[in-house]
């Protein structure tokens, strides 16, 4: 059954952030915390309280091959790339086969139309050129981590064990992402 009090949460965050994110870049940091926030809630209000004891041994042994927090960050702009790069990458990893996932059909519309949303507003306030070769590496790195959660997916056949380690290593990526808002 759909959460319509959550939904409209979600609706209002969107909004917000839409509308804070129009203005300017310079309240960048305020308004990705709170979209950051809204993704963390929404993850944690879809994630099950405790994991399926079958998949304990899953959610154990997975390791991915690219640690993000082993990403050198030490730019701003290369806080924002790597910040647009999750936002992207988690929205593309929730669009594969879900049939396994227990999120509904709405939630994870509206999902991936705030993390879209995010990505686009976060684009338009990068000033760095595309080029550079620390951004290139960054994001790289960011897509190798991802290619890994996928990979792990399509080796799980995007089993109910294969989301719940997906779910948990996207909210470490939104946990991640707030400790690199505080260097924005």
């Amino acid at each position: 059954m759909v959460n319509k009090g959550w939904l409209l949460c979600i609706g209002l965050a969107t909004v917000f952030i839409v509308e804070v994110s129009s203005q300017d870049c310079g309240q960048l940091s305020t308004w990705l915390q709170q979209a950051n926030q809204a993704n963390l809630e929404v993850l944690k209000g879809k994630m099950a309280s405790t994991i399926p004891q079958q998949c304990l041994d899953d959610v154990v042994s997975f390791s991915p091959k690219e640690n993000l927090r082993n990403i050198d960050i030490s730019e701003e702009e290369n806080v924002k790339v790597a910040i647009q790069e999750v936002l992207q990458q988690t929205g593309h990893i929730f669009k594969q086969n879900n049939t396994e996932m227990p999120w509904d059909e709405d939630s994870l519309r509206v999902f991936h139309a705030g993390l879209d949303q995010q990505s686009e507003n976060l684009k338009s306030c990068l000033s760095a050129s595309p080029r550079s070769q620390r951004i290139q590496l960054t994001r790289l790195r960011v897509k190798r981590y991802f290619r890994s959660l996928s990979d792990l997916l399509k080796e799980k056949e995007y089993s109910r064990c294969a989301w719940e380690i997906i779910q948990i290593q996207v909210k470490e990526c939104f946990l991640w992402i707030e400790k690199l808002i505080q260097m924005i």
